[in-house]
């Protein structure tokens, strides 16, 4: 763990944030603990996080590790990030729904063009091949903060390296989940919200149409991955997957 952040002892504090895998702990000034449910080691993720923050991604600063009592690293340090998600700035009107669609796209884009070399050849399937590229896998206006009013993105749990259309594709299939059956309520704080379909609709069209490539072939490997999410059941993955395709054939036709 000589490559890793500092180990640190601190107890954690109060809660402050849920989402369906994760908390989110207090824990002294400009600092956070976050740390998942199944109690999984988190080498991997503060590897990407570090990884694409030094080619000038914004991501929470790592601070450092919390071991369990085996001695894995299952608990981050993070910098505390102060302002509201994407999702929930768009909900009040301080971005436009489209605009957080097009803000996605541009967060893939400079994601997409930060180098793999450097990273670990064995994140994950699936297999690194030429041409893949550092893939979020979850990038959807909940994991997006803003701060003084510049995007950050959260939640690196599944990052990892692959085709940039698989990444894509991922966030494409999560909104348009969320169009065919609304937040599941088990997806922590963000699961809260009213968030009307209109809106979703809004997010999805505006989100395809900035996409440099459309994510059409690695459509049906995205539906394969969400449907292992379990978030969904596969009925709605695949009405989801549905609504994808609509979408890129109207926006086809402009």
């Amino acid at each position: 763990m000589s490559s890793l952040p500092p180990v640190s002892d601190e107890p954690p504090g109060p809660l402050l944030a849920r989402g369906r895998e994760a908390t989110v702990h207090e824990l002294g000034p400009g600092r956070v603990l976050r740390r998942y449910d199944d109690a999984r080691d988190v080498t991997a993720e503060v590897t990407v996080m570090r990884h694409v923050a030094r080619h000038g991604v914004r991501v929470p600063h790592v601070h450092g590790l919390h071991l369990d009592a085996r001695g894995r690293p299952t608990g981050m340090v993070l910098e505390r990030l102060d302002g509201p998600t994407l999702v929930e700035a768009a909900l009040v009107g301080d971005v436009e729904p489209a605009e957080a669609g097009r803000t996605l796209a541009r967060l893939h884009a400079d994601l997409h063009r930060v180098p793999v070399d450097g990273l670990p050849a064995d994140l994950g399937p699936p297999a690194r091949e030429p041409g893949h590229v550092v893939v979020h896998l979850d990038l959807h206006p909940a994991n997006v903060m803003l701060v003084a009013g510049e995007p950050v993105v959260i939640d690196w749990a599944i990052a990892r390296t692959g085709p940039a259309t698989l990444d894509t594709a991922m966030t494409a299939l999560a909104i348009a989940c969320a169009v065919v059956e609304g937040i599941p309520a088990d997806a922590g704080d963000v699961a809260r919200l009213d968030v009307p379909p209109w809106f979703v609709t809004t997010v999805l069209d505006a989100y395809l149409a900035a996409l440099p490539e459309p994510p059409t072939t690695s459509l049906d490997r995205a539906v394969a991955v969400r449907d292992s999410f379990g978030a969904h059941s596969p009925g709605v993955v695949q009405a989801g997957a549905e609504v994808v395709r609509l979408a890129l054939d109207a926006i086809a036709r402009r």
